[in-house]
């Protein structure tokens, strides 16, 4: 069967997923019910400053039944034709955070739905504890795997800023738990943070690098409408300065600088357009896509191109 892979220069998720399983791959989007440590008043009640109210669930269908959601998101993402399979994605909060019992429980639920192959999970590097590392084992035995780590940043005064409740060692350490057992490992950083300068996302992809993670996903900062991240800026007498342009190149030198092998999962931020005060570009996600693909092919670069062993 012939696939249409992406002609990107970099290592998409969706021309990755095209060449292991022979299909079109689709997230769905699950909210399974979950808080986490840094709301729920064990180590916060404020969460990360920059995460939404919805958790960075944005896509999810609410507090519906596992089945129910995976019906709902099949019927908003698939496409009559065409030859797919799924992956199941808790989303938002913290999705390994909860009694192991009940993490079984949803987690086959959404595996035993038709042509779910695996599982995308969403999750905190301080909520690993060995009985859910011994179950995402077991899943990761069976099944298609992808464990996501909320990094940002590696700059621990960045991360006390932000509120993430634990700092960069931590973070190392539960990703290194996660990689002993042979579980893949998806990285969030965060272009644009307060503070931060082109040597701090340098310093991301050397860690990440070095850290020889499965994938990567790369979010601008924007800043939601009457969040508290807002207010820190109004307060601070903050600007966000970036422009579009920046980014876009910023993006470019990650990807020439990254391991060719790690897998890209997103290059922009994914809010709802109504919801962003600021920057206005980041709602054409669009153009920013098309904008690196464009600086890429022009100018003849390669995810990697940079990178050099040590």
């Amino acid at each position: 069967m012939s696939l249409e892979i992406n002609k990107k220069r970099y290592r998409d998720f969706d021309s990755y997923m095209k060449e292991k399983f022979q299909k079109k791959i689709i997230k769905l989007p699950l909210d399974g019910g979950f808080t986490c440590p840094n709301r729920d008043g064990s180590l916060s009640k404020e969460g990360c400053i920059f995460c939404s109210e919805a958790g960075s669930g944005e896509w999810t269908f609410g507090k519906k039944s596992i089945q129910d959601q995976i019906s709902y998101q099949k019927a908003r993402l698939s496409k009559e034709g065409r030859v797919e399979a799924y992956l199941g994605y808790f989303q938002n909060f913290t999705n390994t955070y909860g009694e192991v019992a009940r993490l079984r429980k949803i987690y086959y639920e959404a595996l035993s739905a038709d042509d779910v192959i695996g599982l995308a999970i969403a999750t905190r590097a301080d909520c690993l504890s060995d009985e859910v590392l011994g179950l995402l084992e077991e899943i990761n035995e069976k099944y298609f795997l992808v464990v996501e780590l909320g990094m940002q940043s590696v700059n621990d005064r960045t991360l006390k800023l932000i509120n993430r409740g634990y700092d960069h060692e931590t973070f190392n350490l539960g990703l290194r738990k996660l990689k002993a057992r042979g579980i893949k490992v998806l990285v969030h950083m965060i272009v644009g943070l307060p503070y931060e300068n082109f040597d701090d996302y340098m310093k991301d992809i050397a860690y990440i690098n070095e850290a020889f993670v499965w994938g990567i996903k790369i979010h601008n900062l924007y800043i939601e409408k009457a969040s508290r991240f807002e207010k820190f800026y109004q307060e601070k007498g903050l600007a966000y300065s970036m422009d579009m342009a920046e980014y876009v190149k910023i993006v470019v030198e990650i990807l020439r600088k990254l391991r060719p092998e790690i897998v890209i999962n997103r290059l922009t931020g994914d809010g709802i357009n109504d919801k962003i005060a600021y920057p206005l570009w980041s709602k054409n996600k669009a153009k920013i896509l098309t904008s690196i693909d464009k600086m890429m092919k022009d100018k003849n670069f390669r995810q990697g191109d940079l990178w050099k062993e040590n």
